[in-house]
């Protein structure tokens, strides 16, 4: 696995996650950035990603994933922020 197809993953979670925001219920984003999140810690344990863009959103993600129970707002806006990040991250 290399770092394109990893950061394509990811892109596809978090802008899963946001498409996601119109349905009833947040749950849905909430694991797709909890696996996300795992799977990133997954991938630094065993050496095979350090990308310093992508460890500030997923600092953000863990930080603020639970608000999709308590704050709908600041979890879109977590979302967007995190979507923000990537498409930083990408363009690279």
């Amino acid at each position: 696995m290399n770092r394109e197809e990893v950061l394509k993953l990811f892109s596809y979670m978090i802008t899963s996650a946001r498409g996601c925001v119109g349905e009833p219920k947040l749950y849905g984003p909430f694991r797709i950035l909890d696996s996300m999140s795992r799977l990133y810690y997954l991938l630094k344990e065993n050496n095979l990603i350090n990308e310093e863009g992508l460890a500030k959103i997923i600092d953000l993600i863990d930080e603020k994933k639970y608000s999709c129970m308590t704050d709908k707002e600041e979890f879109i806006s977590m979302l967007d922020q995190a979507v923000d990040g990537m498409v930083d991250i990408m363009s690279r």
